[in-house]
């Protein structure tokens, strides 16, 4: 115990080395209390030492801010404190004062330093979404950080009370007069109010270490993430740099060449196809409707097609495919100078950072073509709805082959590919480039009316828009199935199988998605197959929706067959086909209601499709969110055969408009479930393994 002197800069105590068995009291000067994140300033009258345990090392350094001086007490326990304030009672009510302050201080420290680890945590899962456009951006392959799945947010922790918390920050305050007329009054206030802030500003400190403990935690699993995000954000900056003047950072020169030097076509159609690329860029106005220049992009479509195939065959046993040729199937790039300096920059780092999606539901075009021609999948159907098998039977029909030519041609790669080109690929290119009037399949500038990354869609962005749909309608893509084990005396059991369809990736800068087929040949349990521009320049979210609505549309019709619009035959197409057909006599229909729909006939030509998936979008962008724009039928209809997910049902429980529809839904999925559980129970029972088709359903019930 004694008066000990500091000089300006010297430790009293330092962090992790002192033991704890000391008090002081500054009596001169200040002192700076700190960690590595955050520190407090001490001034006279203050306790050194008020945060630390006793017996323990200090977790705190104590640093002299100028020349300065402490009283220095032993400490083994808090009960000592009102001793060392009974000792010095001329100082106590300073003594409570500064207590309170430096308490408060404290409070202030806890809110910024859990505000600093809410930021840590916020900046990572920003950037972690951004990971996978800013390495398309810059030409990288996006690695996996399964560790940045497993974070979560702090949590602030509450050993003191919020109200202990307003309290102190009152108490500072009100300082002035409290250390003047309160403080004063009783050596038994001063002690209980130092006491007090003690209580407060230990409690807070535990709470700061936890939140210390926390970002230490966080900035050691992120570490890889951090350090790739900075590699990347460096060569971020190098591409602003050369976009604002800089040397280019691509070696894309003279694609065009490189392309049909790799396709190896008889030198007059690479001369051809040179000429009419070099045409279309001297023509500013190529895609007015003239007849020469509507003529130059039929001619450029046919001779695209005519390198393509060449170049994708020649790939296949290619384990070094240049740059030029992976821009060009992935995109329809040809021409640096016709996609512009800017976009082939993108491309060209868009192409090299490109991953498969590992679960092969989302492909690009030249992926899918692949497994067609590797026999992985079937061809897609023609303009005239027949499958290859169908086609080539109508083929031996009409004469055009015998047999043995059937027999050959239904396994032959080579066939099963130009079927695919000629059909799936050449017109479902021009369908979802949206103008089919000015279509042309090569990149052009001119047709990038949104920026690229944003309109970009990677196999995770599509993933992202399949899980949305089923955040709502989580029904959407579920087959009716039928389980049968006479084994276990099961003889027919139904049950839903969700099955992803396929989303083919076309190369071109498009306002479209379309469903090209429900199902492949007759089998229900197929993947449908849908296809979308892999640039869309449109409202993505509103463009998937619609593409959602038209599959459910397709599919009830698939699995109707005939009776798709007999209203005897309940379902989702016949209904709204009743519903369409005789709005005019429904009394459920206010004339408000019947007036939309008159004109909404009208918008659509009378086709009830496009007017079902114009409901489907509301009904999934709009009424999922409590924003009522349906009616009453056709909400009733939708909400039937497209039921909304458990989480969203429990949002707009309480919307009358959805009350009894819900509990309707709930009481016929009761009886559904009813038999299956039943079932289960006796399986159980009998101590017979559970066959996984039942466990699905019943969480599928549940959804």
């Amino acid at each position: 115990m004694g008066i000990l002197k500091l000089e300006k800069g010297q430790i009293l105590h330092k962090a992790g080395t002192d033991e704890v068995n000391s008090i002081e009291i500054l009596v001169k000067g200040s002192l700076k209390i700190s960690n590595t994140n955050s520190d407090i300033t001490l001034g006279v009258g203050g306790f050194a030492g008020a945060v630390e345990k006793p017996g323990s090392p200090y977790i705190y350094t104590y640093e002299a801010l100028e020349e300065s001086a402490v009283y220095s007490y032993p400490y083994e326990s808090l009960d000592d404190i009102p001793n060392i304030i009974r000792s010095n009672p001329k100082i106590a009510p300073i003594l409570a004062s500064t207590a309170i302050s430096s308490a408060a201080s404290v409070c202030a420290v806890f809110e910024k330093e859990y505000d600093m680890a809410l930021g840590d945590y916020e900046q990572l899962m920003a950037d972690y979404a951004d990971y996978q456009s800013l390495c398309i951006k810059v030409g990288e392959t996006p690695k996996a950080f399964p560790e940045m799945d497993e974070l979560i947010a702090p949590e602030k922790p509450r050993r003191i009370s919020d109200w202990a918390i307003d309290l102190c920050n009152s108490l500072k305050e009100n300082e002035a007069v409290l250390k003047k007329s309160f403080y004063p009054l009783s050596m038994e206030i001063a002690v209980g109010m130092v006491m007090t802030s003690f209580v407060i500003y230990n409690g807070i400190s535990e709470d700061v270490q936890e939140i210390n403990t926390y970002r230490k935690t966080l900035k050691k699993k992120t570490t890889a993430f951090q350090q790739t995000m900075k590699m990347i954000r460096a060569k971020l900056g190098d591409l602003e740099r050369a976009e604002d003047g800089g040397e280019s950072v691509t070696t894309v020169v003279n694609a065009l060449t490189t392309i049909l030097a790799y396709s190896e076509v008889p030198p007059e159609k690479a001369a051809k196809f040179e000429e009419q690329i070099a045409a279309f860029k001297a023509n500013e106005n190529r895609y007015d409707s003239s007849d020469e220049a509507r003529a130059l992009r039929r001619n450029i479509a046919t001779s695209y097609y005519e390198v393509f195939t060449p170049c994708f065959l020649k790939s296949l046993t290619d384990e070094d495919l240049p740059i030029e040729l992976k821009m060009f199937f992935m995109f329809g790039f040809v021409d640096e100078e016709l996609a512009g300096e800017k976009n082939t920059t993108i491309l060209y780092n868009m192409a090299k950072a490109y991953t498969p999606d590992p679960d092969g539901n989302v492909l690009l075009l030249y992926e899918w073509l692949k497994k067609v021609y590797m026999l992985e999948a079937d061809p897609s159907k023609n303009e005239f709805d027949q499958d290859w098998p169908t086609y080539l039977r109508e083929q031996k029909t009409s004469g055009a082959i015998n047999q043995p030519q059937m027999d050959a041609m239904m396994h032959n790669p080579l066939r099963r590919l130009e079927f695919e080109i000629h059909n799936l690929f050449s017109l479902g290119n021009r369908m979802t480039f949206g103008r089919i009037s000015s279509f042309v399949p090569v990149f052009d500038s001119q047709n990038v009316l949104r920026p690229l990354d944003m309109a970009y869609l990677t196999p995770d962005k599509v993933k992202g828009y399949f899980d949305m749909i089923r955040s709502i309608d989580y029904s959407v893509f579920c087959r009716q199935a039928v389980y049968s084990n006479t084994d276990i005396g099961i003889t027919q059991l139904f049950y839903d199988d969700d099955i992803t369809p396929y989303m083919i990736l076309m190369p071109n800068v498009g306002s479209r998605a379309s469903l090209w087929q429900e199902i492949n040949g007759k089998n229900r349990r197929t993947k449908a197959r849908m296809i979308v521009s892999i640039f869309n320049t449109e409202n993505t979210e509103e463009a998937m929706i619609k593409l959602f609505g038209e599959f459910r549309w397709e599919m009830c019709k698939t699995v109707q067959g005939v009776h798709w619009n007999d209203v005897t035959d309940p379902s989702l197409t016949s209904m709204y086909c009743d519903y369409l057909q005789f709005f005019k006599k429904n009394s459920a229909l206010s004339t408000e209601n019947k007036e939309k729909l008159r004109t909404d006939l009208k918008k659509f030509s009378n086709n009830y499709k496009n007017v079902f998936i114009a409901d489907y979008l509301s009904y999934i962008k709009y009424e999922s969110q409590s924003s009522p724009r349906l009616n009453k039928v056709v909400r009733e209809i939708l909400f039937t055969f497209c039921p909304f997910s458990k989480e969203i049902r429990e949002r707009i429980g309480d919307n009358p408009q959805y009350t009894e529809l819900i509990n309707h839904y709930n009481a016929h999925m009761s009886n559904v479930a009813k038999p299956i559980v039943n079932t289960i129970a006796k399986l159980k029972k009998e101590d017979i393994p559970v066959p996984e088709e039942l466990t699905r359903q019943i969480e599928h019930l549940k959804k």
